[in-house]
This record gives structure tokens, C-alpha cells and sequence, in this order.
């Protein structure tokens, strides 16, 4: 899927905040909630996911069905376990290497790595067998969107659509290119076209939220609801419907937000960072704070930022010591941490 490339927008789309001192600087991928002493989870076994273990049943049931191999290799790609997605697909294509299904699978896991020329090669070998295939020419927009080539994309969305007027995909990629090319009118109406035809494609609310909300706009907050109707522990939608209620005073309804992502997940760093920022900067509640940037940083010992935004509710506590100990830990992650050399000679001043 494209959203693994180019999310703002999606992760193009989620910012967190990062104001700090005496000045706002405004990173809104860096925002986490921290407590002490909070208990390391085990890495959860992949093998024992829900959907995994169902869909291993229905292939003993049908092991000649490429789709459910298809099926599989999807399940292992959200999992992180590519080399066995590509073996489900390698044995969907055995059974029968000239469905369209399976070449577009082929290519898509080519593109998602890199492999651009060879994913447009197995869409060729695919377009001499489906010439008008919706589908494949919305494969072919998705690719050439990957590969940044927004005026070609274009013309096989365009084209996807011609073949099937209620492509719900076809509409997504427009309002992407769209969206790149600086043309938000246009993007916009595309995405809602997009949820028109399939009311439950999360990723056209996700990018219509992120738009509305670069225009302060509290429809924004509709669409990242419409998102969580359709999948309410997606832990991005979460995410982004927090920064627009903080980024607009909601902080009782952001740090909600931010509490039922990190219930989902409990790594989710920026949650952590922004929790402790709400607390610090928003509500004064400095003491508060630091237990979320603790938090960030045991999950991420190189987080900087959490490390200079705890330094500063330490700093506005007064305790000079430990503010300078943090100022110094960022800056030995990144030197060129601005932010953090400042830091410290403001506590010499």
C-alpha cells in the first residue's frame, strides 16, 4: 500500500509538538507521555496474531487458492515479516502466475522496496494480459507516485477511473497528487470521492483530517472521528486527532487522545513526549511531565528532544542540576541540538 511510503502526510500527516524555553518550536512528531518504573512488555509472538492463526485454518482447508496465500502475504507484511510475505506470494504465483492478483502482488512488494523497474516490468507483463484493468492502471498510479512521478500517476488514476467510475483507490491516488502538487482544492475533492465510493477507506479521512486541520479547521476533527469508526485502535488517527485538539486548547480531549494510543500501544513514543508536554507547557504541571518524558526516553535512550523538554520542566521547577544533566545528554545525542546548547547557557546566565 502506498501509505507505507508517503503517509503524511499521514506520518506526511502527524506532527507533534516540541515548544520549548522561551521559544515554540513546533515538531509535531515529537510528543510523549512517560512514567517510571513502568514494566517492559515482552515483543508479542507474530505468530500468535488473530487474523494469522485464522487465515492459516482456511488455507489448510484450501491450499490451492492463490488468494488466500495473497491474503496471508498481506498479514505478514503488517507483522514486519517480509521474507514471509514473499513466500506466500512466490506460492500464489505457482498455482497460477497469470492472475492479475498475483502479478500486481509481485509488483507491489518490488515497489515497497525500491525496486521501481521491476515492479513496472511484472505491470507490463500484466497490462499485455488485462489491457483495461482498473485495478492495474490504479497499480500503475501508485508506483509512479512512489517513484514521485506525480504526472504520470496522475494519468493512470485518471485512467483507472475510466475503467471503473467507483474505484475508490483511483480517487485516494488523485488527492495524493493532488495534495504533492499544491493543488488542496482539488485534493480535497478527490478524497471525499474517495470515501463516497467506499465509506470505510481510513487512509482518504486520515489525509482529509490532516488537511482541515493545516487550516485550523474543526472539521478536521469529523473525519478523524469517520477514521476511528472504521478502525478505533488505529494509534495514527489517534495521534493526529490529539494534535489537532491540543494545537486548539482541547486538552482534556487531547490527553484522552494521547492515553488511548499508548493503551494500544505501549511503545508509542510521541505519545509519551506530548503527553509530557501538554502537562508541561499547557497545564504547568511540571512534576507531571516528567514522568512522560522519562517514558519516551525508556523506550527511545536516544530520543533528544524528550531529553531536552525534560530538562526544561526541570529547569522551570528550579532544579538547575538536573536540567543541565539533560541540556548535556541531548546535546551528546546531537550535537547541533540548538535548542539544548541554549539550554545551558540561559542556567549560566
Amino acid at each position: 500500500m502506498i501509505k507505507e511510503y508517503l503517509y503524511l502526510v499521514l506520518f506526511l500527516f502527524v506532527l507533534a509538538c516540541n515548544q520549548v524555553g522561551t521559544q515554540k518550536e513546533t515538531d509535531k512528531k515529537e510528543a510523549i507521555p512517560i512514567e517510571n518504573n513502568v514494566e517492559v512488555k515482552e515483543t508479542p509472538d507474530p505468530y500468535k496474531d488473530s487474523s494469522l492463526i485464522a487465515m492459516n485454518e482456511k488455507i489448510k482447508e484450501d491450499i490451492n487458492n492463490p488468494d488466500l496465500y495473497l491474503e496471508r502475504a498481506e498479514i505478514y507484511q503488517k507483522l514486519k515479516m517480509d521474507k514471509a510475505a514473499f513466500n506466500d506470494i512466490d506460492r500464489a504465483k505457482k498455482i497460477d502466475s497469470n492472475k492479475l492478483e498475483v502479478i500486481i502482488a509481485q509488483a507491489d512488494f518490488v515497489a515497497k522496496r525500491g525496486q521501481i523497474d521491476i515492479s513496472m516490468q511484472l505491470l507490463d507483463r500484466a497490462y499485455s494480459l488485462y489491457p483495461t484493468s482498473s485495478s492495474l492502471h490504479a497499480k500503475y498510479a501508485e508506483v509512479y507516485l512512489i517513484a514521485r512521478n506525480n504526472t504520470e500517476s496522475l494519468k493512470y488514476a485518471d485512467l483507472a477511473v475510466k475503467y471503473d467510475p467507483y474505484n475508490a483507490k483511483a480517487y485516494y491516488l488523485k488527492g495524493y497528487n493532488f495534495l504533492e502538487m499544491g493543488d488542496t482544492n482539488k485534493s480535497i475533492s478527490s478524497y471525499q470521492t474517495a470515501v463516497e465510493q467506499d465509506p470505510e477507506y481510513l487512509e482518504a479521512y486520515l489525509e482529509l483530517g490532516y488537511i482541515f486541520s493545516l487550516k485550523n479547521d474543526p472539521i478536521s476533527l469529523d473525519y478523524y472521528r469517520n477514521a476511528l469508526e472504521v478502525d478505533p485502535r488505529n494509534t495514527k488517527v489517534l495521534y493526529s486527532k490529539a494534535m489537532f485538539e491540543q494545537e486548539h486548547e482541547m486538552y482534556n480531549e487531547a490527553l484522552a487522545s494521547y492515553h488511548k494510543a499508548i493503551e494500544i500501544d505501549s511503545t508509542f513514543k510521541e505519545a509519551y513526549h506530548n503527553l509530557g508536554f501538554v502537562h508541561m507547557f499547557y497545564l504547568q504541571l511540571y512534576r507531571e511531565s516528567l514522568k512522560y518524558y522519562t517514558k519516551a526516553i525508556e523506550i527511545d535512550p536516544k530520543y533528544f528532544k524528550a531529553y531536552y523538554n525534560r530538562g526544561y520542566s526541570f529547569e522551570l521547577m528550579g532544579d538547575i542540576g538536573n536540567a543541565e544533566k539533560d541540556y548535556r545528554q541531548a546535546l551528546n545525542i546531537k550535537p547541533d541540538y540548538d535548542l539544548a546548547a541554549n539550554g545551558i547557557s540561559r542556567l549560566k546566565e
